[in-house]
């Protein structure tokens, strides 16, 4: 029971880093639109990005570095915790139910 807990506790600490983009458009006051076209990703792309749906890639790291100023080895570091939380939260939710 103390794993299903720990396993749902690091699933709602896992921070995508499309979390961390929305703030700092937010903080930029930077739309969405704005964003795709500085980004030069398609606006599928953007917003999968923002909400979660696909892994932010070394290349689109670089990309943020260049629009939002904020380095790219920030942005791989977080999206590399993230992946990391999601997976043992997994792992844990797997080896609760054995």
């Amino acid at each position: 029971m103390k794993t299903d807990m720990t396993a749902e506790k690091r699933m709602k600490t896992a921070s995508a880093p499309g979390e961390t983009i929305r703030r700092q458009l937010k903080e930029r006051h930077m739309s969405q639109k704005e964003f795709v076209l500085r980004m030069g990703l398609s606006e599928k792309h953007i917003s999968r990005l923002v909400n979660g749906d696909v892994q932010l890639t070394p290349a689109v790291a670089e990309r943020l570095e260049i629009v939002l100023g904020v380095p790219s080895a920030y942005w791989n570091r977080l999206e590399a915790q993230y992946r990391e939380k999601l997976v043992k939260a997994e792992m844990e939710t797997t080896l609760a139910r054995q």
